[in-house]
């Protein structure tokens, strides 16, 4: 028999309808009719993202109709195996305990990545989690520094109850850092503007700190951390000397608005005695100047290791009872120091004092007797707002306080913001998220400076404390 495709002969299908109806009168003895009702309802996510960012733009996060997007600055490690960059992912906040699973997909430029301590790549990773919030640091292992934007996704799961999971996806929009005075990260070895250095120990010039570690000698800084890291640093002052300190100052056009300099620092030993009244905390961190106007020297080679200053507190008064070493250059306007300080709350405290920074306004000027010139410092408030008599300045504002590990990305963000005369600062821990900060108003204090060309400085300082610090990425924005 010869059928066209998709037809039946009519005689077939008359005795397939005979069968069926046959079948079911057959079969139809009993039939039983049931109504349900199906309810459907929204079911909230177990594990929600709290929007959020690092202070100094390390990394910023968001929630998505799917999960999360992070937008990340490329502040690498150099390694001997690749790049690390480790930095806050997203945080998380639960609702009730469960497993957290997640997982990156796969790269040419990613090696490794852990979460948390926990590998989620090559292989996934699992965490088990209580309710509560959770900042996840992201130690990302890269084969080369990242030189355009680079985009990663990955997927997250979350399970409270056995067999039901709740689903998500990921991306990371990963940026090179941008920086116009030091950019030492991300495969980058550059100084973009003139600079002079200058180094102290206990009060007398010393030209042996800064000192630069390039490519082929950095792992002689990090010998005493790691044999696998070879990141360039500038650092700024050695762990071996108590009372000391280095700067780099530069000179920048100020227009007269809001002014931000952000720098990454890090250490890699800490050289605090037992026998010191501190041990076994770091210090003293970091120093940042703002509006020098010097007469004395400026930003030209003859003033490397040259600039005339004053120190603290070997040839001035003791100005804090938790300090750095502290060099004034001279200058012929006030001009403004901060100092974060991490022995703050930790090897010292008093009353008044809530944070761990320090904030100091000084003028130094030179009284001339012939050809010599003295140089005199004046640093104020006097006495101090916060914790008042003998000490001047605001010493150990703000809120937070952390000891950063040898290895850590320390991002230090000052800005001064001139319409409201309000000064402020974070530092922030980018492997741990641990933060310090102030705001700081200084109306009745010190008068905004017009536009114009000034002097700006960085600085490492060892008082009571020891360690190398040192500098690999300085930016200014005013």
């Amino acid at each position: 028999m010869i059928m066209e495709k998709g037809r039946w002969p009519l005689a077939l299908v008359i005795v397939l309808l005979s069968l069926i109806i046959t079948a079911y009168v057959a079969m139809a003895h009993l039939v039983f009719v049931y109504q349900a009702g199906i309810t459907v309802e929204p079911v909230s996510s177990p594990i929600t993202v709290i929007p959020g960012q690092c202070p100094c733009g390390c990394s910023s996060w968001s929630q998505t109709l799917s999960g999360f997007s992070t937008t990340i600055t490329a502040y690498t490690l150099e390694t001997t195996s690749g790049y690390v960059l480790t930095t806050p992912l997203v945080k998380f906040n639960s609702s009730v305990s469960g497993t957290l699973t997640m997982s990156l997909s796969s790269s040419s430029s990613v090696v490794s990545d852990y979460v948390n301590g926990t590998q989620i790549y090559p292989s996934p990773g699992s965490f088990s989690l209580s309710a509560g919030s959770y900042l996840m640091i992201q130690r990302l292992a890269l084969s080369s520094p990242v030189t355009s934007t680079l985009t990663l996704s990955g997927q997250y799961s979350y399970t409270y109850t056995p067999g039901v999971s709740f689903l998500y996806s990921f991306s990371e929009t990963i940026n090179p850092p941008s920086a116009n005075v030091m950019n030492l990260l991300n495969g980058q070895n550059a100084i973009y503007v003139k600079h002079v250095y200058q180094g102290d120990y206990q009060g007398s010039s010393n030209s042996s700190w800064p000192v630069y570690y390039g490519p082929s000698t950095a792992s002689q800084y990090w010998s005493p951390l790691s044999s696998s890291i070879n990141q360039p640093v500038l650092m700024m002052v050695p762990s071996n000397y108590s009372w000391s300190s280095g700067a780099m100052f530069w000179q920048n056009s100020y227009g007269g608005g809001s002014l931000t300099i952000t720098m990454v620092g890090v250490y890699s030993y800490n050289g605090i005695p037992s026998t010191s009244s501190v041990y076994p905390y770091v210090g003293d961190g970091y120093i940042v100047y703002l509006f020098l106007k010097p007469s004395l020297w400026n930003i030209s080679p003859q003033y490397n290791y040259s600039v005339p200053y004053v120190a603290s507190p070997n040839t001035t008064q003791v100005i804090a009872p938790v300090q750095g070493d502290v060099m004034f250059p001279q200058s012929t306007s006030t001009y403004i120091v901060v100092e974060w300080n991490p022995l703050w709350q930790y090897a010292y405290n008093t009353t008044g004092a809530t944070g761990q920074w320090d904030v100091w306004l000084a003028q130094v000027t030179v009284n001339w007797f012939g050809l010599f010139g003295l140089l005199t410092a004046y640093v104020s408030p006097y006495p101090s707002p916060n914790i008042g008599y003998p000490y001047t300045g605001w010493d150990g504002i703000g809120t937070g306080a952390f000891q950063p590990r040898p290895g850590d990305y320390i991002c230090i963000t000052v800005t001064y913001n001139p319409s409201t005369n309000t000064l402020s600062g974070v530092a922030y821990d980018m492997n741990t998220g641990w933060s310090a900060s102030f705001t700081l108003n200084l109306s009745g204090y010190f008068t905004p400076p017009g536009s114009g060309n000034y002097v700006f400085g960085v600085a490492g300082t060892n008082g009571a404390g020891q360690a190398n610090w040192a500098i690999a990425y300085v930016n200014y924005q005013g």
